[in-house]
């Protein structure tokens, strides 16, 4: 992070993380305004390690619901939900590991709607 701010990178909005340790106090110890965010594909394949193979699918349908939410308070309701479900009761690590990791998993939630999700997955290549 700080060769990137020598460099020149003068603010970092919102980082996307795929959960690597330290990484995100890393990015806010140099950027402290940045807003860290899970990446959702690695927390989804994390919930899944819970799951057996034959209930993956429908675990994963199920989590949907989440993070495919309108809103955060949208989504905080679908994880209650998920907790509640019959999924939520046979995997309740699942529920736990994304309440556990809930401020860095809802960033992408609370951002401004006028930014389109595209935009957060830009690669800078048009």
């Amino acid at each position: 992070m700080n060769e990137l701010k020598s460099r020149g990178v003068e603010d970092v909005l919102i980082a996307v993380v795929d959960g690597l340790k330290g990484f995100p106090e890393a990015i806010t110890a140099v950027f402290p305004q940045a807003q860290v965010q899970t990446c959702v594909v690695h927390l989804i394949r994390h919930s899944l390690a819970f799951v057996s193979y034959k209930d993956r699918k429908s675990v994963a349908a199920a989590l949907k619901n989440i993070y495919k939410a309108k809103d955060a308070d949208a989504a905080k309701a679908a994880l209650e939900d998920f907790a509640e479900s019959p999924w939520g009761r046979k995997y309740p690590a699942i529920a736990q590991s994304w309440r556990r990791n809930w401020p860095e998993v809802i960033p992408f939630k609370v951002t401004d709607a006028t930014h389109s999700w595209r935009n957060f997955r830009r690669t800078g290549q048009d």
